[in-house]
Order: C-alpha cells, then sequence, then structure tokens
C-alpha cells in the first residue's frame, strides 16, 4: 500500500502547480489593488492563511486519500478538564508478558533466538534432545493396550454374568479396572498433547516454540545446556500496549481517580502524545517518597514504547467546576510546519486548506483553539503526516520553478 500511496502522490505533484486562488480571491485581490490598499483585509480567520510562501491548499484524489486512512472530525466546544501532573516511567503488563520454560528434560541442540528479537507465536526458539519423550510414548501405548485388553475382558464378563455364570465381584473389579486404565492412558494422552506431540512417532527432538508474540527480553539458554522442565528458556514481552507508572504525591489523592484520561509524553520522544486512562490507583503509599502509584494503560503507537522509558503524564481532574465551553480539536490534528501551528481543514472533495492556529490550554487528548478555526470545521484528525509531506513537496517545487 505504501508504494501505491507513493506513487499517485508522485503522480499528483508531478501534475499540479501552484494552487489557483478562487474566484473570490481574485476578486477581493482585484478591489485592493483599485483600492491602492496594501493592507490584508479582515476575512474568514484573519492572517492565518499566510505562511510565508508555503502553498494554502493541497489537493489529493480520493483513492489517495482511502490509502493514507485521513480522518477527519469537527470542532466541537468542550469544557476543558484541569490537569495534575505527576512523572513516571513505562513498564510491561504482566498479562502480555510469557516465561517461557523448557517443559522437558534434556540437552539444548540449538538456540533459535537471541534476545532483543521480536518472535510470532507459534515461532521455534530452541531445539532440546530429550530421551524421556520416547518413554513417554511408550508408557501410552503400553496403557492403552492395558485399556483395551480390560474393556474387552469387561465385556466378556458382562456376557458371563448375564448367564449367572460370574459373580457381581468379577465384574465390579473389571469395570474398576477397566475405568482405571482407561483414565490412565488418557493422562498419558494429555502429556504428549500439552507437549504439542502425537502418540506416534520415535524421535527424541522436542520442538519449543514461542507461546505467543512479542519480544525476547531475556535468553536463559545456550547450545549444550542441560536443562529440566522447569528451567526458564525466555522471557517474552508484548509491547502492543504498556503501562505508564505515575508517581502521583499523596495531595494530590482528591482529584486523581481511576478512570481518570491522561496523557503521557516521554522524554525519549519530546512532542509526541501517548493518550490512556488511569485504571489503577495503588493502596499502598511510599513511605520514602510520599507517593501513590498510579497506573496509565496506553497503546504503542508506531512501536515507540520501550520498557523504562521515562516521563510525565498530565492526568485530567474533576474539580466540580463547570468552566467554559472552549473550541477544542484531538491534538493529532495539529502539526508543525514552518515554525508554526497548523492544522488542515477539509473543504471540497479532496481538497484540504491549511489554517495556522493560535493554541491555547490542553487536556489528555486534545488542545484549545484561540484562534484561527470556527466551530464545526472538519480538521484532520488521522493522516495530517501525509498531508504535511505533499505540502512540503510543493513548496520544493515551487522553488525549482
Amino acid at each position: 500500500m505504501t508504494g501505491r500511496i507513493g506513487w499517485a502522490l508522485a503522480a499528483l505533484l508531478g501534475a499540479c502547480g501552484r494552487p489557483e486562488a478562487s474566484a473570490g480571491e481574485h476578486g477581493e485581490a482585484e478591489r485592493g489593488h483599485e483600492e491602492g490598499g496594501h493592507e490584508q483585509g479582515e476575512g474568514e480567520h484573519g492572517d492565518e492563511h499566510e505562511h510565508g510562501g508555503i502553498p494554502t491548499e493541497v489537493r489529493l484524489s480520493e483513492q489517495v486519500i482511502a490509502d493514507a486512512k485521513i480522518a477527519t472530525e469537527p470542532v466541537r466546544r468542550e469544557t476543558v478538564a484541569p490537569t495534575v501532573t505527576a512523572t513516571g516511567e513505562i513498564a510491561a503488563d504482566p498479562a502480555r508478558t510469557a516465561q517461557v520454560a523448557a517443559r522437558v528434560a534434556g540437552i539444548v541442540e540449538a538456540v533459535e533466538f537471541r534476545e532483543g528479537d521480536l518472535v510470532a507465536e507459534g515461532q521455534v526458539l530452541a531445539k532440546i534432545r530429550a530421551p524421556s519423550l520416547g518413554g513417554l510414548r511408550a508408557d501410552l501405548a503400553a496403557l492403552q493396550a492395558r485399556a483395551v485388553s480390560a474393556k474387552s475382558n469387561l465385556t466378556r464378563l458382562e456376557t458371563l454374568a448375564q448367564r449367572n455364570m460370574a459373580s457381581q465381584q468379577e465384574l465390579a473389579a473389571a469395570r474398576a479396572e477397566a475405568a482405571a486404565l482407561d483414565a490412565e492412558s488418557r493422562a498419558a494422552g494429555q502429556r504428549l498433547k500439552a507437549l504439542g506431540l502425537g502418540s506416534r512417532g520415535g524421535t527424541s527432538d522436542f520442538i519449543l516454540r514461542a507461546p505467543a508474540a512479542g519480544f525476547i527480553t531475556r535468553r536463559g539458554i545456550v547450545d549444550g545446556q542441560a536443562v529440566v522442565a522447569e528451567d526458564n528458556v525466555a522471557t517474552i514481552v508484548n509491547l502492543d500496549r504498556a503501562w505508564f507508572m505515575a508517581r502521583v504525591f499523596e495531595h494530590m489523592l482528591v482529584d486523581v481517580k481511576v478512570g481518570a484520561p491522561a496523557e503521557v509524553e516521554l522524554n525519549g520522544y519530546p512532542g509526541q502524545f501517548f493518550v490512556g486512562k488511569i485504571d489503577f490507583l495503588s493502596p499502598q503509599v511510599d513511605p520514602d517518597a510520599r507517593t501513590i502509584v498510579a497506573r496509565i494503560v496506553v497503546d504503542n503507537r508506531d512501536a515507540l514504547l520501550r520498557i523504562g522509558l521515562f516521563g510525565v503524564a498530565n492526568i485530567a481532574v474533576d474539580r466540580g467546576e463547570d468552566g467554559e465551553p472552549r473550541l477544542v480539536v484531538p491534538r493529532t490534528a495539529v502539526i508543525d510546519v514552518a515554525d508554526k501551528k497548523v492544522v488542515f481543514v477539509k473543504r471540497e472533495s479532496g481538497e484540504f486548506e491549511v489554517h495556522e492556529v493560535v493554541l491555547g490550554v490542553s487536556a489528555p487528548g486534545k488542545i484549545e483553539v484561540v484562534r484561527g478555526l470556527e466551530e464545526g470545521e472538519q480538521v484532520v484528525v488521522h493522516g495530517a503526516w501525509t498531508l504535511k509531506s505533499v505540502l512540503l513537496k510543493e513548496t520544493f517545487g515551487e522553488d525549482h520553478h
């Protein structure tokens, strides 16, 4: 899909020049020339449309818009909740972490992974020579044979009992033996099945596979090592979703609640925000720092999260203040172009207009727009970076004309 988008954008940019002004804009320019004035008229958005030579419009085909997954939302008026700030760091979710055991006793013949590798569920991790596997299969075969014999004997005794040629005691003993052997053979089969093995086969090689997808954060074996079933072979962490463990000072507890929206900014990625919610407040206070852990669940957007990354969380609080509704947009709508904060507003089909904006207060996931937009305008909330790329390419092309 990336190649198709790139081809479409290249064809689009090669075919189009600088966007033409609309008839209304020509009329305004002619009137300004006739009046001899040099002051800019007050339009709908004032000077927010001036970008120092950067085009103010971008046009894309419907196919490119669909391929780039460009999405819009209307500008709304909302009450912006105040926030409190807490520091913390990224941690793995134990529910998305797997401790991989060797599962059999034997000798490691080959290790197929390294620390730091990204593995898929079911991927081969290691090959272990385990002589005990042959014994498990032999035990299963013997139990299955005995179970068949016991069942046959039970059938024979049931027939004899109907003719009063066998005692009830013999019949009861035969039933118990058949049931016991059947249960033992089933258990032996389940042991092999749990190892991912069938009842047939003479090889003693055991293939250890990853139980889940994720990153290898620890490798616990080397080639030639002797292992037992309980030995830890590897640790796999899935970071599609992680925790930000914020440390909230005790005087903030009156404001911080479970379920409160939060916005995390990490030191490693300044200016990028990860939105989540508090799903847990620790019942214990750290006696030295006098802080409480607030766990914030965040999605790993663009695979940027790393365990241990430090940062700050802005947590929305409800103090019972109504506040005045403000024009707000999702934070993803605002990007930097030529050292200016801008958003893209959708006009006609395939046409997007650049608006320079003045920003105000922010809340988790959204930010106030003081100037540059009007309520109800459709702003791009997903795919703004694609539009920025097209915009800059148009500017680059004009510089060469």
